[in-house]
């Protein structure tokens, strides 16, 4: 949860309004039925649990998401993440934050 804690930090110091922090899958789809986020940080694990059905909820909503994990040999194995950007944990502020703002300025 300190990783989530300092990135929701980090990006309200850069601006961004951050919802909410989710730790699971469950929760996460429920955030997702109840806002509508500009942009979404997703880890591939929610504790414990892959989070390709949020992966797949985020592109059927055409939310764009950057995917930030330790897990990068399965990036590309689960369609859901394929080609969404990724940022390796532990990550680099700046390489993160250009996704995102690449993610939102297209």
């Amino acid at each position: 949860m300190l990783l989530a804690m300092d990135l929701e930090m980090l990006l309200e110091d850069q601006g961004y309004e951050v919802l909410q922090p989710v730790r699971n899958v469950e929760r996460a789809l429920a955030v997702l039925g109840a806002e509508r986020p500009d942009v979404v940080t997703l880890d591939m694990n929610l504790n414990g649990e892959s989070s390709a059905p949020v992966a797949t909820a985020l592109r059927e909503q055409n939310i764009p998401f950057v995917v930030v994990t330790g897990y990068t040999a399965k990036h590309g194995e689960e369609p859901a993440f394929r080609d969404a950007p990724l940022v390796k944990k532990p990550y680099d502020t700046v390489e993160l934050l250009r996704a995102l703002t690449h993610l939102l300025t297209g």
